[in-house]
Parts: C-alpha cells; structure tokens; sequence
C-alpha cells in the first residue's frame, strides 16, 4: 500500500512519521508547519493525477477551513484521507467525516489494569488508528515496547511529564531529538525498537543530555534577561526572541514571572510564534493563538508569521523603503 504523510515538525509529529515507517513500507513523508501546511495540502491534491496513493494522513497538525472544504468537496480525496489531531483549537473540524480531533480518551494500557482517560497526542491517535486497522502487525511484546515509546511522546507534548507524573524522560527524549535532528533521530528510534527490541537511553546518550542541560540552563538565564513587556490583547505578555528550546524556555519563563500573563516566543529563524503560559484564567490556544492564524492548548500554543515581515523587518534594520 502507498501511503502519504503530512505531519507536524516537533517531536510529536516525528513520532507519527517513526510510526508511518514501522507500519508501512511505502510511504512518503512530509513534514510541516503551521505556515506552510495548507499549501502544502493544496500543492499535494492539485497534483495528485501523479501519484497513486492508497491513504493519506494529516498528523498532529490541521488545516484551514479553506482547505478543509476543498478536501471535502472531492469524494476521491476525502475517502484516502484521515485528518488526526489533538488541539482544542481545531475541534471544530470534526463536523467531517475524514477528520478526529481528540484532546482526551480512554488510555491504552496492559491488561488487568484499569482504564485510565487522559491527554493524547499525535502519535498516540495515530497508534491506536494503526491498531485498529492492523497496519502494525504487531505481537503483544512488541506492543508493549512500541507503546513505551507512544506514550513517552504523549507525556512531553501534553505536559504531562512535568505536571502530573514528575517524570524527566520525556523531556530527555525531546532534548535528545534536537540534538540529533529530525532524521537521524528517526533512523535511531527505529532501529532500537526493530534491532535491539528496546526503548531506552545508551551512556552516550545520557553523556549528551548532561551537556545539553547545561547548554539549555545557561540560554534560558540569557533569555531572563532580554524579556519585553507588551500588552497583547489585553494581556500582559513577557516577549522574547529565541530559536532553541522554545517549550522549555517557555515554560520556565513562565514559572520564573508571574508578573505575566504568558511568555511570547518569536522565532525568526522558523517564522513562527510560541505562546506558553502557567495559568489557568487564559485559554492560550483560543484566546491568543487563533487570532493570529494559529492554534494550540490552554498553555501551550503557536501561530505563523506572515513572510512579509520578514521583509519588514529587513526594511526597518536597514532604513529601506
């Protein structure tokens, strides 16, 4: 079967696109961001005459109600195609049929262990879709492992490493993934679970991670001290400019500044903008986010910048018309 795959940059849409490749051996990935998905989406379908693919997958990311009204205008393409995401912010695509926007559900779990209904992520609704449709092929051993693995994922993009099981090792795994990059992390993760059958960190691994917290520690004290203070929609908002370890240098600005609202994160280099928050009287995603073409959760969420600002700022720096 060929299949296609749309997924989200970070790590949990890596981890859909680790998932894609343990179950499918024909399958091409393409991996996106909340500026460039809905052309990316419109450039795939306008030229679909030239590839056969059997399904499609959107992963831990969504489309625009444009896109999303052209996709299911076409019969053809709304039958091959399975939109999975998780972000309050684009429940509303669920009035269609190709679309599941979960936030929570009922978790998957060993047996005689009761159930247990908590956040999920990207990878985690795309396992379960796997499952269902016995893409993976999988003996019960190796769903236990592949499942490590799911919900180590799950746990880091929900927070819920920090927030509720006081557990490091997903943010290690995070750390780890950027210090690889995107490729040979998945190459890596891959050949562990079908080689060595296991899913754990080796001593180099956790040699880099020592020297990376280190790394991560000194950049988020930097950042302490370049926060500007700006009122966004009302809200106080600490702003920083910054292109590395955007959720925990969120978070912990955050948790450091109480004084804000919620800590803004600009990217230049990706052209994107984080928003990370600790408290609970402002809604992130739907508050925030949405009103500058983005989405997200309660604490955590991200919206695009326009090219021309790019160009705009080019212009300022150097006094250009």
């Amino acid at each position: 079967m060929k299949v296609k795959l749309f997924t989200h940059n970070d790590l949990d849409g890596i981890g859909c696109a680790i998932l894609g490749k343990l179950a499918f051996n024909d399958i091409d990935i393409e991996y996106c961001n909340y500026d460039d998905i809905n052309t990316k989406i419109q450039d795939f379908y306008n030229n679909l005459e030239d590839e056969k693919y059997e399904r499609i997958f959107i992963t831990d990311i969504s489309v625009n109600e444009e896109v999303a009204k052209d996709i299911d205008g076409d019969y053809d393409l709304s039958e091959k195609i399975l939109l999975l995401d998780h972000h309050t912010t684009a429940k509303w695509l669920n009035k269609y049929d190709w679309a599941e926007v979960i936030e929570s559900t009922v978790l998957l779990h060993d047996y005689n262990k009761s159930e247990v209904t908590e956040k999920v992520s990207g990878t985690y609704l795309f396992f379960i879709e796997l499952l269902k449709n016995d893409y993976l092929n999988i003996d019960y051993k190796t769903y236990q492992l592949y499942l490590s693995f799911v919900d180590m994922v799950r746990k880091y993009d929900t927070w819920l490493w920090k927030t509720k099981y006081n557990d490091e090792q997903p943010k290690m795994w995070n750390d780890l993934f950027y210090i690889m990059g995107r490729d040979e992390f998945v190459e890596t993760i891959i050949y562990r679970l079908t080689h060595y059958n296991v899913f754990d960190f080796c001593d180099i691994d956790l040699q880099l991670l020592k020297y990376k917290q280190r790394e991560i520690d000194t950049y988020i004290k930097k950042k302490q001290e370049q926060i500007i203070e700006k009122d966004i929609l009302g809200y106080k908002a600490g702003i920083v400019f910054a292109e590395q370890f955007i959720s925990e240098l969120g978070n912990k600005l955050a948790e450091q500044n109480p004084q804000y609202d919620f800590i803004v994160i600009i990217n230049v280099g990706n052209m994107t903008v984080s928003y990370r928050g600790v408290k609970d009287n402002i809604d992130l995603g739907k508050d925030i986010a949405t009103v500058f073409g983005g989405g997200g959760h309660l604490k955590a969420a991200g919206s695009p910048i326009d090219n021309s600002v790019r160009g705009d700022l080019i212009n300022k720096l150097f006094k250009l018309k």
